[in-house]
């Protein structure tokens, strides 16, 4: 007997496909009798967890919260309200549209182990928190059996329904208050290990510099890492390389534009006086830094809350219906961070 089997497990035993055993293991119907019985069989004699009384459980209508973390630059210790506002979302609308939400985090990914997870589940729907995975991470999703929304990453080439924020028009309104306070010389911090968000921020940030009327000057872009400590300790290090600054520098997210902040003060720049900063994400420890930092807000629970009605709509209607990439658009919160720069022309 083999405690905690898997659905791909099952499926080598009975010599069928993964998929047969999840439609089997969830109550469906596609499967001969024959072929039927075989699963249940092995499934019951390996103690399955998905049975109840020998037979599949009965149906819940239930949502899966997945929390998938790849490498923990971005979804960690630091991020704990970030991903807190996702499940509040989801799990509020889950609960208005008559479905109970179950939260399940895998510290590291690991494609097979997930897509068993998803297909033996039971559930309706799952939503995925992406964040850190690529384009060819989704690839693997492709084997799943139930409806999936993915949320905080978009790639449009990808069958999948995808809810994230607008970093384009978010960027642009950061970067659109920095030219307004009269910067000219703005730089951007990103992280050092690419996020799909990351990528597309930094290219926002070039388009939204453009449309401005300026032009990003390279010798302000850097990059850090992602974590609190560590975005200290690389910005700590280009400063000490002598490296001219400029007078405004838009961070990817709030944890590296903390890191920053902090890394500038020691080596003697005063914030904003000398260097203003902004973020992206407006993190609750953002109103309590000093100086409190300005940062992009996107209402993290209005994504997980459009997601979950996507997911419900696509549940209903399936394939027939074409799938959708949402984006959700940020505001500028100001604060304390960002300097107005004396004897300039508003002529932007």
């Amino acid at each position: 007997m083999k405690k905690n089997i898997t659905v791909a497990e099952i499926a080598k035993l009975a010599e069928v496909s993964p998929a047969a055993v999840s439609l089997v293991l969830n109550g469906k119907s596609g499967v001969g009798s024959e072929t039927r019985e075989r699963i249940l069989r092995i499934a019951r004699e390996n103690s399955y967890k998905g049975l109840e009384g020998g037979v599949p459980r009965k149906k819940r209508k239930a949502l899966l919260f997945v929390n998938i973390v790849k490498h923990g630059q971005i979804l960690n210790e630091n991020h704990k309200a970030f991903i807190a506002d996702y499940i509040d979302g989801a799990q509020m609308k889950a609960g208005s549209k008559g479905y109970s939400l179950e939260v399940t985090a895998f510290p590291s990914f690991n494609p097979s182990e997930v897509v068993s997870y998803l297909n033996s589940s039971g559930a309706d729907g799952a939503i995925i928190l992406g964040t850190e995975l690529d384009e060819g991470d989704i690839t693997h999703f492709l084997k799943v059996h139930i409806p999936l929304v993915f949320i905080d990453l978009l790639y449009p080439h990808m069958p999948f329904d995808f809810v994230d924020m607008n970093n384009d028009s978010s960027v642009y309104n950061a970067v659109s208050h920095l030219v307004r306070m009269g910067h000219r010389e703005i730089g951007i911090v990103t992280g050092r290990r690419e996020t799909s968000n990351f990528a597309h921020r930094k290219r926002s940030f070039v388009k939204s510099l453009e449309l401005s009327g300026l032009k990003a000057d390279e010798m302000f872009f850097f990059t850090a890492d992602s974590r609190y400590e560590d975005a200290y300790r690389d910005m700590r290090e280009i400063l000490a390389s002598g490296v001219k600054m400029p007078s405004a520098l838009f961070c990817v997210n709030d944890i590296i534009a903390m890191g920053c902040v902090r890394a500038l003060k020691e080596k003697g720049y005063s914030v904003p006086e000398d260097v203003s900063v902004v973020g992206f994400d407006n993190l609750p420890a953002t109103s309590m830094t000093e100086p409190p930092l300005t940062t992009v807000s996107v209402s993290k629970k209005k994504i997980s809350s459009k997601a979950v009605s996507l997911l419900t709509q696509r549940i209903k209607e399936g394939s027939r219906m074409p799938y959708e990439k949402i984006m959700i658009g940020g505001e500028v919160i100001e604060r304390k961070s960002v300097k107005r720069l004396a004897n300039f022309k508003e002529d932007l």
